[in-house]
C-alpha cells in the first residue's frame, strides 16, 4: 500500500504526459541558466508546508537522470523530511550523520530506482537542526559532492524555520515553489525578501497545482 502511494508521486513518462513534460521544461530552464552562471547546487523551498516541494525535487531529479545528468538529492529538511518516503530509501543513517561527523558522506549516499539519480536522506531528527546546519561540515559536504555530480538539489524546509537561510548561504540557487490560490501573496512576498538577504540568487519560481489548462500542473517563472 505504501509502495503504491508513494508511486503517485512520480510522474509518468507516457508519450505525450503534460506533467513530465512540463518538468523537462523546467530541467531546460535550468541548463540554460547553467550556461551563464555556476550553478550545481540547487535549493528548492517554499513558503509553508505541504506546497509540494518534495515532489518536485523528486519529479525534476527524474528528468534531469533521465537526460544522463548525475543528481544527487539531499534531503535537508531535518524537520520533517519526506524524500526516503518519496523515493523508497532508509532514513536511518543521513545528513544528520555527516554534520555530526559520526559518518563520512559516502557512508550515506544512496542509490535510487530512479536512472543517475542518489539521495542523501534526513536521518533521524535532530534536537538542534539550526545549529547543525551551521556547521562547517555542511560547506565541506557540498564541495565533495560537486566533484562527483551534475546537479545537486537541496530539499529544505519551507522558509518559515531559520535552517533554510542557512542552508541557502551554501548553495548556488534557489528556486521558490509556490501553490496557486493557497500561497498567501504577503507571506510568499515575506517569503522572498528574507531569501534574498543570503545573497543568494533566486532563479526561479515553480507555481504548483496550476489551473491554466485541464492538463497543467505546474508552471515555471524564470526569475
Amino acid at each position: 500500500m505504501v509502495q503504491k502511494e508513494r508511486s503517485k508521486l512520480l510522474i509518468k513518462h507516457q508519450k505525450g504526459s503534460k506533467i513530465a513534460e512540463q518538468f523537462r521544461m523546467i530541467r531546460t530552464n535550468i541548463e540554460f541558466i547553467s550556461k551563464k552562471r555556476a550553478l550545481k547546487t540547487i535549493m528548492i523551498t517554499s513558503t509553508k508546508p505541504q506546497e509540494g516541494k518534495s515532489t518536485i525535487i523528486a519529479n525534476l531529479a527524474d528528468v534531469m537522470g533521465r537526460q544522463n545528468m548525475n543528481v544527487l538529492i539531499i534531503d535537508a529538511d531535518l524537520r520533517l523530511p519526506s524524500q526516503h518516503y518519496i523515493l523508497g530509501v532508509d532514513n536511518a543513517v543521513g545528513l544528520t550523520d555527516i554534520l555530526e561527523e559520526t559518518l563520512a558522506v559516502n557512508a550515506v549516499i544512496q542509490k535510487t530506482t530512479l536512472h543517475n539519480v542518489d539521495i542523501i536522506s534526513a536521518g533521524q531528527s535532530p534536537n538542534n537542526p539550526s545549529e547543525l546546519l551551521s556547521k562547517p561540515a555542511l560547506t565541506e559536504l557540498f564541495e565533495t559532492v560537486k566533484e562527483h555530480y551534475d546537479y545537486i538539489l537541496v530539499d529544505a524546509p519551507p522558509v518559515i524555520v531559520a535552517d533554510t537561510t542557512i542552508v541557502a548561504q551554501e548553495i548556488d540557487g534557489i528556486i521558490m515553489v509556490a501553490e496557486e490560490n493557497k500561497t498567501p501573496k504577503q507571506k510568499f512576498q515575506k517569503a522572498m525578501t528574507t531569501l534574498k538577504s543570503t545573497h543568494t540568487p533566486i532563479i526561479g519560481i515553480i507555481l504548483n497545482k496550476t489551473k491554466q489548462d485541464k492538463g497543467s500542473k505546474y508552471y515555471y517563472y524564470n526569475k
